[in-house]
């Protein structure tokens, strides 16, 4: 590990080019061979006001660079003297450098902003870089700034040198200021892992009744104008065994009981529309009563809706079939606001071919019939949900398959087994994206984290992980101060969480 100081002031003034070249190189070539412990002394005169900025004067007191749970931690403390120009930013551009293949890593950065530029850096740049620090440099004040970060850890960073690169900016244009190199891997020392304390929450006991539903969509054909059903005309034998196959995977689970089932007839958009509407009923109530007099639906309660004129599917054919003739002028018709019928007319004028290739390959398509198997099913036990999980896991609510999964609380790849088809089950619940983050940050995956924790409702845990987030990403400042306000809010892990911070805070500090 290298830490060290460096203290560059700004040359006097008539020095020639090369002469503040050859001073650079020989402080770069010292700072190199200072030994670990040296700091530089800090500056007891403060640089004049408005002094021009060419390289920004400021000291690296301490410079430290560990590699931290797969992560490189940086830990800087500078202290900057010189005034910064009302229309300028100093940056400060902490960045990992491999000498070799010039690969780089940069570090969040840090803007020393005169006041105004500290207005606009908050108004504007804030969200361009959020994980920026931004300092108001008060004119005539030294600022001591501390610096924690980390990135995570490349194969290639093994061989990189730390650098802090200084540049100042005015409208975006950046302008090179100065760099200093910082630090070196200690490829001999090893910083231990830290313990991370992720949190989830178990739902509560669920004793509602479970309400299922079994979907299903059949494509039965009907002579023109008519729609009494002909169970051997055309494709209906295999449309009918579709709705006989449904209800009977749920007739025949001796769980659940039947509750009813509804059925949406759709007509496609050729024709008057009244007439559509009116096949459409008709065929729906036929099909109704073909199901109940056989035995496919015999004794269920079926409601039956004819809708009409299937243009919702219309417009969804013809978004996704790029292929379609004049497909952009047909959707422009078919997404105007006027009558249906009038729809038709004008693509049949205007869109000739097209229409004759969508009544031909798309229109079939929507003439469809929309079933839904209504159902309850009656609650497990932990013995029976087992069973029942790698059957028909729908069946369970939540809590019923958490209690499954803390059966195996000690078997990692099963349990994990068990959440993983839960989130598939329920991929929008609060506590199932609670956990599924918990699981993240035990794997180390603070952006998979990050996506499951956008679909948990606001609590303590789930501040908890997001200050885990945080210090996976390498902001330790952020993730002490989320863990705290969790600790606040009664997350009993928080206090052994900022334990382990303040032990990695002492490791660093060891460093210096």
């Amino acid at each position: 590990m290298i830490t060290s100081g460096k203290h560059i002031r700004e040359g006097r003034q008539g020095w020639s080019t090369c002469q503040q070249l050859q001073q650079l190189l020989v402080l770069m070539l010292l700072c190199a061979l200072l030994p670990a412990t040296t700091s530089a002394a800090k500056a007891k005169t403060q640089m004049p006001k408005g002094k021009p900025v060419r390289d920004y004067v400021m000291t690296v007191n301490r410079a430290t660079m560990v590699l931290v749970d797969s992560n490189v931690v940086v830990s800087l403390q500078m202290t900057a003297y010189q005034d910064v120009p009302h229309t300028q930013q100093i940056v400060l551009a902490p960045v990992l450098v491999d000498t070799i293949t010039l690969r780089e890593a940069e570090f969040p950065l840090v803007f020393l902003n005169s006041r105004s530029q500290q207005v606009y850096f908050n108004r504007v740049l804030r969200t361009e870089y959020p994980d920026a620090i931004a300092i108001h440099k008060k004119r005539g004040k030294n600022l001591d700034i501390d610096y924690l970060r980390s990135i995570k850890f490349e194969p290639w960073m093994e061989n990189a040198v730390l650098k802090l690169r200084k540049q100042s900016c005015a409208c975006r244009n950046r302008k090179d200021r100065g760099e200093l190199l910082l630090a070196t891997f200690d490829k001999e020392e090893v910083i231990p892992d830290i313990q991370l304390f992720p949190v989830y929450l178990v739902p509560p006991a669920d004793n509602n009744v479970k309400i299922r539903e079994e979907h299903g969509s059949a494509y039965l054909c009907f002579e023109v104008n008519k729609w009494d059903i002909k169970p051997d005309y055309m494709s209906n034998p295999t449309e009918l065994m579709k709705i006989h196959n449904s209800v009977n995977m749920v007739r025949n689970d001796s769980d659940v009981t039947i509750r009813k089932m509804t059925i949406e007839g759709y007509a496609s958009p050729e024709g008057p529309e009244d007439r559509n509407l009116m096949l459409s009923e008709n065929r729906t109530e036929a099909l109704k009563k073909y199901l109940q007099a056989t035995q496919i639906a015999k004794n269920i309660r079926i409601e039956a809706v004819g809708k009409g004129e299937n243009w919702e599917g219309f417009m969804a054919y013809l978004k996704k079939n790029a292929g379609i003739p004049q497909r952009d002028r047909m959707l422009s018709i078919a997404d105007s606001n006027i009558p249906r019928d009038e729809k038709e007319q004008k693509m049949r004028r205007e869109t000739p071919e097209g229409f004759a290739y969508v009544l031909r390959e798309g229109f079939p398509s929507l003439r469809t019939t929309n079933y839904t198997v209504v159902y309850t099913v009656r609650p497990f036990t932990t013995e029976e949900a087992e069973r029942v999980f790698e059957t028909r896991p729908i069946n369970l609510n939540l809590s019923e398959i958490y209690k499954l999964a803390d059966k195996y609380a000690q078997n990692e790849e099963r349990y994990y087994s068990i959440i993983r088809k839960a989130f598939m089950l329920y991929p929008n619940d609060s506590y199932i994206n609670l956990t599924m983050s918990y699981l993240a940050i035990k794997k180390g995956e603070a952006d998979e984290a990050a996506e499951y924790l956008q679909k948990v409702d606001a609590s303590p845990q789930k501040t908890m992980n997001e200050g885990l987030v945080a210090y996976l990403r390498g902001d330790l400042d952020t993730a002490v101060k989320l863990v705290q306000e969790a600790q606040a809010k009664g997350v009993a892990e928080a206090a052994a969480q900022l334990e382990e911070f303040e032990t990695l805070r002492k490791i660093l500090a060891t460093k210096k």
